[in-house]
């Protein structure tokens, strides 16, 4: 049997002895140490599979020590052991002084962009579309970095007039838009359930539409049976909407362990595209991945 060496775009580890998470406190599941042994055990490797290299992205560490997380993850690229080969590192993007700090990374053999996190309560609909914010995303793309961001789900408009207004910076979307999939798959939705997914085909339309945005398949978080049934229109409608060439295969680790697991993501989505052409599956699942972060 072949196995299909898969490239993680999205993996996070934490060492809590080393970084204060305050966003932890809420989580109880994950309030412990996540390292590469525990992913490479948890969801690195299935019947037919593997998880060959990943990209570390910024966990919103305490915002002073930000800097230190990106010489920490710098540290884990240059290790040969490690899984991890590219990062993508967390700078304020709202703020004016956020310049002096992104001019360091323009051509780090590592760093490869920044999040800025969008879905949370000191970020509030449309903080990303202020000046400042816009002007520091646009810098981004003259320094050869891309921005990534993660948002709530009716939000997503935001990050569609971002993208608009950077044409020059590359944009990955975080976990699809953070869609829901079982809205998404319902058969009989009531109006707000179709008002919901609506909008959400819409920014994604939106999005496919211009030429600097790609999204990450991952983060979609489903309960009970059915599965494949549920995951698979909101992926489906991605697919379509992408096209090829701008998709990526990520599993969210550890956060994907409050719904499916990483294990069952990958195989569900093996399973769901495994009808597709070879080419798409190999785009999919690495080379995007190896173009889109120059790993």
């Amino acid at each position: 049997m072949i196995m299909r060496q898969i490239i993680d775009t999205h993996l996070h580890l934490w060492d809590l002895s080393r970084f204060a998470l305050p966003w932890l406190a809420e989580v109880k599941p994950l309030d412990r140490n996540f390292t590469q042994e525990d992913f490479r055990r948890d969801a690195a490797k299935g019947p037919g599979w593997e998880i060959e290299r990943a990209v570390y992205v910024e966990v919103d560490v305490a915002p002073e020590q930000r800097q230190e997380e990106a010489e920490y993850v710098a540290g884990l690229c240059a290790d040969e052991d490690s899984l991890v080969e590219g990062a993508v590192i967390s700078v304020d993007l709202s703020s004016p002084d956020a310049p002096k700090t992104l001019r360091k990374y323009e051509g780090h053999p590592f760093v490869r962009g920044v999040r800025h996190v969008l879905h949370v309560a000191s970020s509030p609909q449309g903080a990303c579309l202020e000046d400042v914010f816009v002007g520091n995303v646009r810098l981004l793309g003259d320094l050869g970095l891309l921005f990534e961001g993660c948002l709530r789900c009716p939000e997503l408009g935001d990050f569609v007039e971002l993208a608009r207004r950077c044409p020059g910076t590359r944009m990955v979307l975080d976990h699809m838009g953070n869609v829901d999939p079982e809205i998404i798959a319902m058969e009989r939705p009531g109006a707000e359930q179709t008002a919901y997914a609506d909008q959400w085909r819409r920014n994604i339309s939106d999005m496919s539409d211009l030429g600097n945005v790609c999204t990450k398949i991952s983060g979609l978080n489903v309960s009970g049976d059915g599965t494949i049934d549920v995951l698979a229109p909101s992926l489906e409608y991605c697919f379509e909407a992408f096209g090829e060439d701008r998709i990526m295969f990520a599993s969210n680790y550890p956060v994907c362990r409050l719904s499916l697991g990483g294990r069952p993501w990958v195989e569900a989505l093996l399973s769901i595209t495994a009808e597709r052409p070879q080419l798409f599956q190999d785009k999919l699942f690495s080379r995007n991945a190896i173009r889109i972060y120059n790993l």
